[in-house]
C-alpha cells in the first residue's frame, strides 16, 4: 500500500504579501543564522494535517473537501483576511504570522473537515478543536540557537507584534502533498 504524507491547506497567493514577508527575513535571520525561513512557493495556512495516509484514500478527502468545502461554504465566495504581526511557539521553535478577520468562518471551515472526515473516512479528529489561523514562516531548532544573539531575535519578534503584511484571499481549501527533502519540503496539489 503506498502512503502519502499530506495536509489541508488554504495558500497564500497575494504577490505583495508574499514580497512583504520574504522582506523581513533578512531581519529574522540576521539575528539567527540558523533559521529555516518557509520558501514564498510554500506558504500557507495548514487546516488540518493529515499525515501519511493510504494513496486510495486521497480521491476520497480531495471529493469531501470539493463538495463540503468548497461548493457548500466557500460557495464561489473569496474572504479577505490581513495578515499582521509577528509570534512564536514551543519557545521560538516555530514562528508565525497571525491571520486576522472573520476568524469564526474558519473554525466553521476546521469544525466541517473534522466532522465530514471522521464521519465518512472514520479519520481522526485533532486533539486542539479551537483554530488558530496563523501562517508559518520559520522554524528554528534548539541546537541550532545562537544565544548571543537571542535577546534582539525575541526582542526583533516582540517589536512586530502589531506589523501589517498584507492581505490573505481565502476562496478553497486544497489536499496538499508534502515530500520531504534534504533541502527543505516540496509541496504540491493532490487533484483527483
Amino acid at each position: 500500500m503506498t502512503m502519502i504524507r499530506s495536509f489541508i491547506a488554504m495558500e497564500l497567493e497575494d504577490s505583495e504579501t508574499l514580497k512583504n514577508i520574504q522582506a523581513f527575513y533578512p531581519r529574522l535571520l540576521q539575528n539567527q543564522k540558523n533559521l529555516k525561513t518557509v520558501t514564498a512557493e510554500n506558504l500557507h495556512m495548514t487546516v488540518k494535517f493529515l499525515g501519511n495516509i493510504p494513496e486510495s484514500i486521497a480521491p476520497k478527502i480531495y471529493n469531501i473537501l470539493r463538495k463540503d468545502i468548497n461548493e457548500n461554504l466557500f460557495q464561489g465566495k473569496s474572504l479577505e483576511y490581513r495578515l499582521k504581526g509577528v509570534g512564536q511557539f514551543n519557545k521560538y521553535s516555530i514562528l508565525w504570522i497571525k491571520l486576522v478577520g472573520n476568524v469564526q468562518f474558519l473554525q466553521n471551515v476546521k469544525d466541517t473537515i473534522e466532522n465530514s472526515l471522521s464521519e465518512k473516512l472514520d479519520i481522526e479528529r485533532d486533539k486542539r478543536t479551537n483554530f488558530k489561523p496563523h501562517l508559518t514562516i520559520g522554524r528554528l531548532k534548539k541546537n541550532k540557537i545562537n544565544y548571543k544573539n537571542f535577546d534582539s531575535f525575541r526582542n526583533l519578534i516582540q517589536n512586530n507584534k502589531d506589523l501589517e503584511f498584507g492581505r490573505f484571499t481565502i476562496n478553497q481549501v486544497k489536499l496538499k502533498k508534502s515530500v520531504l527533502t534534504p533541502q527543505g519540503p516540496i509541496y504540491s496539489d493532490l487533484v483527483y
